[in-house]
Order: C-alpha cells, then structure tokens, then sequence
C-alpha cells in the first residue's frame, strides 16, 4: 500500500484519533513519541492499542512507536505483542541500522514495517533498512538536520539525504514518505515543496495538521490528464502483444511503462 498522505495524531488525545480518520488523509499515524510527554505515555499507549483493536477493517492506521533503544519503546512493542490490535504499520523512529526493524517486526504485530531515517548513521545505512521496511521509509528531516547542524527549510541542504533515501527505497520496491511540511499556515510553500518532493521520487508526504492534507493529496494524484496518457501507454503496450510499442510516436520501453503503472496506481484514491 502506497500512501499520498500520512497524518500525525498525538497518542495522548484519542478525542482526536476519529477526527484524524475523518480528514481525508489516506492514513493516519497515532504518535506515541514525540507527540506525548513522558508522564502520559503509559496511558497514550492504553488508549491507542484499545482504538486500534476496535477501529473497522476499512480505516487505515498505523501506530509511531518510541525509539526501541529506550524503556518506552521496549514497552510499546510488548504492548503490542500482548494486545489484540494489529495496526497496519509500525513506525519506528530513529532506524539507525536494518536490526532496528528487524527486532520490532520479529517482536510486535503489524501487517508492515515503516522505519524512520533521522540521523546522518540512518542515511548511511539506507539501503538496508529500506530493505527490512516493507511499509516504506519515512525522512526524519527535522532530526537529521539538527543532527547534521543543517538547516531543514533549506532545499539544498536536505537534497541529498532526499535523494538517498527515494534511491534506497527505489532499490528495496518500497515507498518513500517525506519529513512533515512544519509551517502550517503556508499552503504555497507546503504545495510548492512537495512538488519538489514528488519530483524527487516520494511516494508522499507525512502531515501535521489535518488542513495539510488536501494540498499534499493533490500534489499526488495525477491529473485526468495524466491518466488519460497513462492508459494509453498501456492499450499500446497490449495492442503490440510482446513487439516493439510506439505511442505518439515514441517508443515505449520499460521505464515508461513503469511510470504510467505507478499513475494507475495512484488513480485509484
């Protein structure tokens, strides 16, 4: 499963979880890290696995556990081992190596793995952990760049830890999810980015505010245009049966087939 947009909601307010599902985003992501503080955490974590075992089939969620190098995300994946919610993803923040993944997939019940690239060890390792995260990797850019001493608004400055990680995730089949848009009152500067994003080869953006997410959807999902010239791709690729195919007079070879499969894809939101 590919998502467009992926919502934050804080574990600690499950007066919002419903709301969040109702936002239109195509996932949501209950935050029981850095979104609850530590004297809540216990019962974030309560409220969460309790909404996930009795959320419907049809309501997509995942759930942001805390890092597994710490007591509460150690907590987290035994809580989600002993309960009978099964979220569609777990998060797991801070993936410095593939082990990282790999120990909560062994350990907790998901249906998929989404680890989270925050620090310049994370980028080096890439390419693996994209590998154990058969969810997708999602860019930890306000971490990696307080790591770094860079400046995340800065295009330049994030462009190869960008660029890295669409690479390693274009490797591993899985998708690439960008670092949350933080001004959220600047819908021209949240569509201009993502775009740019897009343009990179993510897959979709992560949001912080339920007003971000239309903006975000529209930037991934093509165009009637675009679709229209996606399936023509396609009739032509049938129509040569296994030759040569040729669509308004250009060749069509593999990488183009593959991109008009993706826009399919996406025009199924």
């Amino acid at each position: 499963m590919v998502f467009r947009s992926l919502l934050f909601v804080p574990g600690a307010r499950p007066d919002r979880f419903d709301k969040a599902v109702g936002s239109g985003a195509d996932t949501i992501i209950i935050d029981l890290e850095d979104a609850v503080l530590p004297p809540n955490k216990d019962a974030a974590r309560k409220n969460t696995l309790a909404w996930l075992a009795a959320r419907g089939g049809e309501v997509k969620a995942g759930v942001r556990i805390n890092s597994l190098r710490s007591a509460d995300g150690c907590a987290d994946v035994a809580a989600l081992a002993a309960s009978n919610a099964s979220p569609d993803f777990i998060m797991v923040p801070k993936a410095d190596t593939r082990a990282d993944v790999e120990i909560v997939g062994e350990a907790a019940k998901a249906q998929a793995l989404m680890g989270v690239i925050e620090s310049p060890l994370g980028l080096t390792n890439a390419s693996e952990i994209a590998q154990a995260s058969t969810g997708g990797i999602l860019f930890g850019g306000a971490d990696y760049s307080a790591a770094l001493g860079a400046n995340l608004d800065e295009w330049d400055a994030m462009l190869w830890a960008r660029s890295t990680i669409a690479n390693a995730c274009s490797v591993a089949g899985v998708p690439a999810y960008d670092v949350p848009y933080l001004d959220t009152v600047d819908e021209v500067g949240l569509i201009e980015q993502t775009r740019r994003v897009k343009a990179l080869g993510f897959n979709g953006r992560s949001c912080i505010h339920p007003n971000q997410v239309s903006s975000v959807n529209g930037v991934f999902t093509p165009s009637a245009e675009e679709i229209t010239e996606a399936k023509e791709i396609i009739e032509s690729l049938e129509r040569a049966e296994g030759g040569a195919a040729l669509h308004k007079g250009k060749l069509v070879d593999r990488p183009v087939i593959l991109a008009a499969e993706r826009t399919l894809a996406l025009a199924d939101f």
